[in-house]
């Protein structure tokens, strides 16, 4: 028994040679694989964040910013933004396809080849290609507010439409019985979702934006009496304002279409607009959208709020098709 043995050592040695020799060469291909997942989920991270970026311009905003070099010749402001972010992080030009399948999304695919094996070469394979594809679909118009919500109401008669929200037009909040129609009202609506919030809770929302979740269609209940007045509710505007951020007055140099506001600006609000036409005291009014405004610190008192209508992104919003067009979106979102 010892000599059969015996006479197959130089056999198992040469099976546990060979088996070590694959055992090494599916280690060395396991570590060039893994090179080309990081390279593939590095190109698919930057392909998705150049679709957001050109998404977010597929509003009609217009790019400001500086293209990257090889950027220039894109059509349009959104392909130029994806592009641009696209090389900043590292894509060549050349290696991008930018299209717009629809008016309302935008779509990047990046592709590089001639990408080298390292421990591939053993076995004769040399270069390989990577390739990540993307698309992101623009925000639609507000048609819910899950927090943040800025507790007054603006006057728009139903059904409400674009034709008097212009960006960059003026607007005023606080009129003393909004204008005649709501006697005992000054805009001011009740943040709670239902009624007697009071000074507390208005003054809370007015300072940090309420946590309530409001859609279009739903009631919002007014909040009476000349709240601009309240110690509470002056405190809280008054913090509120000077914590915003020292930008450009939108209202006057940026005609409403602001890209230099940065995001969680604190001026930056989303109101409901409702018809105050038959409100006496407190009752409910249905929310016909939601606009976007740009408060002015610079000439806002406690009983006259002064801003602008303005168009850009609003961060905590849901897109509705239903919903009217006054200047919010939803932040894009990726479809691939």
């Amino acid at each position: 028994m010892k000599k059969i043995f015996a006479n197959s050592r130089g056999q198992v040695a040469a099976l546990y040679a060979g088996i070590a020799a694959i055992l090494i060469g599916a280690i060395a291909l396991g570590g060039d694989v893994a090179v080309m997942y990081a390279n593939w989920e590095q190109m698919q991270k930057t392909a998705d964040a150049a679709a957001i970026a050109g998404a977010n311009y597929l509003a009609g905003y217009t790019f400001e910013g500086t293209p990257a070099s090889g950027c220039t010749g894109e059509p349009d402001a959104a392909t130029t933004a994806a592009c641009t972010y696209a090389v900043d992080n590292g894509l060549a030009v050349s290696n991008l396809t930018l299209t717009e399948p629809t008016s309302s999304t935008i779509k990047v695919v990046a592709q590089e080849s001639a990408l080298p094996y390292f421990f591939g070469k053993a076995i004769g394979l040399s270069t390989y290609s990577v390739s990540a594809t993307a698309a992101a679909a623009a925000g639609g118009n507000i048609g819910t507010v899950t927090q943040g919500l800025f507790p007054v109401g603006l006057q728009c008669t139903s059904p409400c439409s674009l034709s008097s929200f212009d960006p960059g037009q003026s607007v005023s909040f606080g009129q003393k019985f909004v204008g005649g129609l709501a006697p005992g009202n000054w805009q001011w609506l009740n943040p709670t979702g239902g009624s007697g919030g009071g000074d507390t809770a208005l003054s809370a929302a007015i300072e940090s934006g309420d946590s309530a979740s409001f859609s279009v269609g739903g009631t919002i209940q007014s909040e009476p009496g000349n709240k601009g007045n309240s110690g509470p509710v002056k405190t809280a505007l008054a913090a509120r304002l000077s914590s915003c951020e020292s930008i450009a007055d939108p209202c006057t140099s940026g005609g409403g279409n602001p890209t230099d506001i940065p995001p969680g600006d604190p001026c930056l609000v989303v109101v409901p607009a409702v018809d105050y036409h038959g409100c006496t005291g407190n009752c409910g009014l249905t929310i016909e959208g939601f606009a976007l405004i740009y408060l002015e610190p610079a000439t806002t008192t406690s009983t006259n709020i002064n801003g602008c209508f303005v168009k850009a992104i609003a961060a905590n919003t849901i897109a509705s098709s239903t919903a009217p067009a006054l200047g919010g979106y939803q932040v894009p979102t990726l479809t691939q």
